[in-house]
């Protein structure tokens, strides 16, 4: 998860933050936190707020009283869903709530939508199976996270998604890249796409479809050779293939035919024995 970006206004407990009526940076981590405080609402220029790692299991209605919040993280909490007034916070840009895995994705989605500057959102470990229809609603969002749920298919409408720039779907043994691609390859504006630890064991011969993406991330699957058509994803640029099973022969071929045009990143095992 991203850090917290500092602030000259920044508090690391909610009595210093109470004492300082200018706060506008709360990390409230890890405090065994089981609801809400409600003193939290005193801070009328709260703009950064992290509770992750609490038990916390809902928030207030009064949560939509921050009006001035921009980035609030709920990471590893035991919510269940986000409470109707989340769509008063007309300057958040950042929502985290990842490993929630009792929470209603459904519920959640559809009271994000009204958010018109959200641009980064972390579903990742949150057991989701099928993601809802609404997401595709988020139409100002440029980064989605969804690694380590059970997801074997992204929906066809995707596509409708046209700010999404950023995509994790890591940590995913259900995932099938091949059945997804034509979905991905519809998401007009993807440039970064991560497949890390996927059990992948062969890239699909038409991933050159994936015409939009420049940086690809494949850390930590099963691949041992790369498709020809590889070369023919004319934007490439950055191809992250660590941990892999590609043969060292493959991977000096790899990077005369590839480089300089695209950026290799081979240090995987057969690399790491052939220095010994």
């Amino acid at each position: 998860m991203a850090q917290l970006p500092t602030h000259s206004n920044e508090a690391r407990s909610l009595a210093e933050a109470v004492q300082q009526p200018g706060t506008t940076w709360l990390n409230l981590s890890r405090q065994d936190i089981e609801s809400f405080p409600d003193s939290i609402f005193l801070l009328e220029n709260l703009r950064y707020l992290d509770l992750s790692h609490n038990r916390i299991t809902r928030l207030p209605a009064r949560i939509g009283e921050l009006q001035q919040l921009t980035y609030l993280v709920l990471s590893y909490n035991q919510l269940q869903e986000l409470p109707a007034e989340i769509r008063s916070l007309r300057q958040l840009q950042t929502i985290y709530l990842d490993h929630n895995p009792t929470l209603d994705v459904g519920v959640t989605l559809e009271r994000l939508t009204s958010l018109p500057n959200l641009k980064v959102l972390s579903l990742a470990g949150d057991n989701i199976k099928v993601i809802p229809p609404s997401l595709t609603k988020l139409k100002t969002l440029e980064s989605l996270e969804l690694s380590e749920n059970p997801l074997v298919a992204l929906p066809d409408n995707m596509a409708e998604m046209n700010n999404l720039s950023v995509l994790y779907i890591n940590n995913d043994a259900y995932f099938n890249l091949q059945t997804n691609i034509q979905v991905l390859s519809r998401i007009p504006n993807l440039t970064e796409l991560h497949i890390e630890n996927d059990e992948v064991a062969k890239l699909p011969d038409n991933i050159q479809e994936l015409k939009q993406v420049e940086y690809l991330f494949l850390v930590g699957n099963k691949i041992n050779e790369l498709p020809v058509t590889i070369n023919e994803m004319p934007r490439l640029r950055y191809l992250d293939l660590r941990d892999n099973d590609i043969p060292v022969h493959l991977q000096d071929e790899y990077t005369r035919t590839l480089s300089p045009r695209i950026i290799l990143r081979l240090n995987n095992k057969h690399s790491k024995q052939k220095k010994r």
